[in-house]
């Protein structure tokens, strides 16, 4: 049933006159509890009914429209006045006082000013690039060893960013002096600019058991880095986390990564 129907059916004279069939009663029923503009027009005729019961003379002058039989009026009021109950009784169950009780509106607040939206998370992508770690060259004194040798040698490409062609001297420098932090490090930055994220996570996590506070921080972002490329996560974050344990100079940086990764 839809409003036309009701309309054109006279449906709310006949259900408030109680003259609709049992089907069609309850199919009223179910449209008007569901529709907002034949419900209000229900309780109209409820409170018209209302209305005449009170003054019974008006209803013996009606002799056409709405209740257009005066010798019917008494037993359908009757009945309407029972629906009404009925009624109620719906919507106070759908609709418990405690809910609509009537509530001063309270003073208007200030409305506050926009607040701008949050940047669109960052992709995995854009969080695992890497930008080199600034090499500075240390002025040594006296002859240099094999390994001191073959470190400046390969740092000499890395700075102009031949990374791959850093990696030989780098390995040399290492095996030569395989407890320097330093060689470690680079070693394993120049495989992370390179594209081999495998050797990178075996010599940065060997620059951190080394425990060199010069490196190890820088160690341990660069690992994250080199997780992120794998598409590692998890690892990724245990890493990022270690760095800001150590509240040095990438603190911010860290935590700015691992706000992205957990949006």
């Amino acid at each position: 049933m839809n409003c036309a129907q009701v309309q054109e059916g006279e449906i709310l004279e006949a259900y408030l006159l109680d003259r609709l069939s049992e089907e069609d009663r309850e199919e009223y029923e179910r449209h008007y509890f569901a529709c907002t503009s034949c419900f209000a027009q229900l309780q109209t005729g409820l409170a018209l009914q209302e209305e005449l019961r009170r003054q019974p003379l008006v209803h013996e002058q009606v002799r056409r429209g709405f209740f257009s039989r005066s010798w019917a009026w008494a037993p359908a009021l009757a009945a309407v006045l029972i629906f009404a109950g009925a009624i109620w009784w719906y919507s106070a169950r759908q609709h418990p006082a405690s809910q609509i009780a009537w509530v001063p509106s309270a003073a208007p607040e200030a409305s506050s000013p926009p607040q701008p939206s949050p940047p669109p998370a960052a992709s995995l992508e854009e969080l695992a690039r890497v930008e080199p770690p600034p090499y500075n060259a240390a002025v040594l004194r006296g002859a240099e060893d094999e390994a001191q040798q073959a470190f400046r040698t390969a740092m000499e490409s890395y700075t102009k960013k031949n990374y791959a062609q850093a990696i030989p001297g780098l390995r040399g420098a290492v095996r030569a002096a395989p407890g320097m932090a330093r060689y470690n490090f680079y070693l394993g930055a120049s495989y992370l600019l390179s594209g081999q994220n495998g050797a990178a996570v075996a010599s940065l996590s060997k620059t951190i058991t080394l425990n060199d506070p010069t490196y190890t921080e820088l160690a341990h972002f660069y690992l994250a880095k080199a997780y992120l490329r794998m598409k590692d996560v998890a690892a990724a974050q245990r890493e990022l986390k270690a760095v800001v344990r150590l509240h040095g100079s990438w603190t911010a940086e860290a935590q700015g990564i691992l706000s992205q990764l957990s949006r």
